[in-house]
């Protein structure tokens, strides 16, 4: 029968099987088996060596902590708005990526309804969510670690504010099956009473970009236009047994359904919303690469496997073939009719910030969502901080589909178009 070896960790399961009978391919199927398998409440990111909660982050709020600690971090005075403000440009984050969320689904609960939604805000390597009366909530990108948590929050014995890391709490929603098991971002659809409880008994939908149209927004304001009916702006009323059905929406603002001066803005953008839906996913992908791969690298110089450089480049080829798909918007979904239209506020932003070539940030709204179907999150913080064989790989994925391969889902012009922008854009794609 051979050898077999199995190893069990706590905070989940994690398994290695190693048999001398069943031959490289055999052995390469488990070890993949057991990396991406999913086992229910695996937490392999807290385990060696990545260490995710206990490992020191390096990003823009781990430096702000130290500076609020040393000399107030250029807080003290601020309040609401004004502290919201100095939050986003600190991030280098554009309060036009507002959008607003009134079902009590995050953190900070008991503060969220349809009178005082959750707002959100949004860059390609960070997120933003503040509501009246609650702490602001941070998820910022560290080279290492992937999305990290934080609050900031008023601190009475500091006569000022302090930046919390959040280990836990956070990560009880934001690493599960919703974020590709590892800590990450996600949008959500769910059927919201008057007072902003999801009404779980209807079910939720994890929203991408993959995800029609129809089952959207639900618990979200929606301004802008759609052809297609959504499940925004709305909640169920008297009789609580019927779900909503989809409705289209045509708002230009949000000044009927609460107070919006309270706001930055009196809008939650629909290109804003579709953006992010497709921003999380990818973010969920390579953060999932990155340390997946980690994860990968010490088993292997700990697993009895005779060829592990095979075992390493199944792993990567993998994981490099979901993020390729999801930087080429495979399997995106049309809005439908003559698409979706913002107040173009956000879409103007959007095109002028941001690392990387304007091309990949030109909107087109109607069957697809840019014109050409390369993410603009191939220059963010989490693709440059991929690890170097994956990022390789990914190039490799890119260059075969452009040139031809499966890729002709995208028109010629369009592939020549994405192929030149990548090789003049992004550093290493010319040379993989």
């Amino acid at each position: 029968m051979g050898k077999v070896e199995v190893f069990i960790r706590r905070g989940g399961i994690e398994l290695e099987v190693w048999c001398r009978r069943l031959g490289v391919f055999g052995r390469l199927s488990l070890l993949c088996l057991f990396l991406f398998g999913g086992v229910e409440g695996r937490d392999f990111f807290e385990l060696p060596p990545i260490e995710y909660s206990k490992a020191a982050a390096s990003d823009e709020m781990a430096i702000w902590q130290r500076e609020l600690e040393k000399d107030g971090g250029g807080l003290k005075g601020l309040r609401g708005k004004a502290l919201l403000r100095e939050v986003l440009k600190r991030l280098d984050i554009p309060e036009e990526s507002q959008v607003l969320v009134f079902s009590k689904t995050s953190l900070q609960h008991s503060l969220i309804g349809p009178t005082n939604p959750r707002a959100i805000y949004f860059s390609m390597n960070a997120y933003v969510g503040w509501m009246p009366g609650g702490d602001i909530e941070v998820i910022v990108e560290d080279e290492k670690l992937g999305p990290v948590f934080y609050l900031l929050k008023e601190s009475a014995d500091l006569g000022g504010y302090l930046i919390q890391r959040e280990t836990h709490r956070c990560l009880s929603c934001h690493a599960t099956s919703r974020t590709s098991g590892v800590p990450g971002v996600f949008v959500r659809s769910v059927i919201p009473d008057r007072e902003g409880h999801a009404r779980l008994n209807f079910g939720s939908t994890l929203v991408t970009d993959l995800t029609p149209v129809r089952e959207r927004w639900g618990g979200w304001y929606v301004t802008g236009n759609s052809d297609e009916g959504h499940l925004g702006n709305r909640f169920l009323e008297e009789d609580l047994t019927k779900p909503l059905a989809p409705e289209v929406s045509r708002l230009r603002d949000l000044g009927g359904m609460f107070p919006t001066d309270k706001y930055l803005r009196p809008t939650s953008d629909i290109v804003a919303l579709m953006v992010l839906e497709h921003q999380c996913r990818i973010h969920n992908l390579m953060t999932s690469a990155k340390l997946h791969y980690r994860r990968a690298e010490f088993l292997r110089s700990r697993l009895a496997i005779e060829d592990r450089k095979k075992a390493l480049k199944k792993v990567r080829e993998d994981l490099a073939t979901q993020i390729v798909g999801g930087l080429l918007f495979q399997g995106e979904v049309d809005p439908g009719g003559d698409g979706v239209s913002g107040g173009g506020e956000f879409e103007k932003v959007f095109r002028q910030r941001g690392m990387g070539s304007k091309k990949l940030r030109q909107f087109r709204l109607y069957g697809r969502m840019f014109k050409y179907r390369c993410s603009y999150m191939i220059y963010s913080k989490a693709f440059r901080s991929l690890p170097a064989d994956v990022k390789r790989e990914v190039f490799i994925g890119l260059k075969e589909k452009l040139r031809g391969g499966e890729g002709r889902s995208l028109g010629e012009k369009e592939r020549r178009v994405i192929f030149e922008v990548l090789s003049e854009t992004v550093e290493g794609f010319k040379e993989s």
